[in-house]
């Protein structure tokens, strides 16, 4: 009887382990072949935050002196945070930034000054590769711009506008986002005290990095 036991244990035992590597082989033939494996894409969903710095230029015209005209150029360095939701290979976002700007010129005594630079804009983009996204943007622009004369007397204004424009963003290594960036402001027309119907826009070529949470 003992033996007739064992003999049974042994013989359902077989039975299991075959029934097993069957499912097994049966698993391994049915496996998606490699080629068909869904593409991989990085994850930009989520908050980010992160510093960024480059240069710009700009252009100011005076209706009422033209010979004031002037293309002012200098750095400027700041920081931005924003957040992302991803759907496929679609990714959209809101960013805010601020930058402090050294972008100016000196013309006939007066030096014209933009040394503030913010924005809140949307960001839509698409993922090429599994670590590059190309993106446009577009918002609100807010600058502040001064003008001084040779006797050190200023005056400075905050202009509102809107904000365009369209980068490039890569991922580093897991968390680390390396952008390119360009940004046009347009600020309309404002008035300096005296000055009536100032028009200036500014034009900025930024790089950036960022640590997505």
């Amino acid at each position: 009887m003992r033996t007739k036991l064992w003999y049974g244990i042994g013989l359902l035992a077989s039975i299991v382990a075959g029934a097993g590597s069957a499912v097994a082989a049966d698993l391994a033939v049915k496996a998606p072949p490699p080629g068909l494996a869904p593409a991989y894409l990085s994850d930009w969903a989520g908050f980010y935050i992160g510093i960024n710095g480059g240069g710009g230029w700009g252009h100011t015209t005076f209706d009422v002196n033209p010979v004031l005209n002037a293309t002012t150029s200098g750095g400027l360095i700041g920081g931005h945070a924003g957040y992302n939701w991803q759907y496929g290979s679609v990714v959209a976002g809101l960013e805010a930034d601020f930058d402090g700007a050294d972008i100016k010129k000196t013309v006939l005594g007066i030096e014209e000054k933009t040394n503030e630079l913010a924005s809140v804009r949307a960001r839509l983009g698409y993922v090429f590769f599994p670590n590059l996204l190309a993106y446009g943007t577009a918002g609100t622009g807010w600058g502040h711009t001064s003008l001084t004369d040779a006797a050190g007397a200023s005056i400075a204004v905050n202009q509102f506008g809107w904000v365009a424009g369209a980068g490039l963003e890569y991922k580093l290594v897991d968390h680390v986002l390396l952008r390119a960036e360009y940004l046009h402001y347009d600020f309309g027309k404002t008035t300096f005290d005296a000055f009536d119907n100032v028009k200036e826009t500014v034009d900025v070529v930024r790089g950036g990095l960022s640590y997505k949470f």
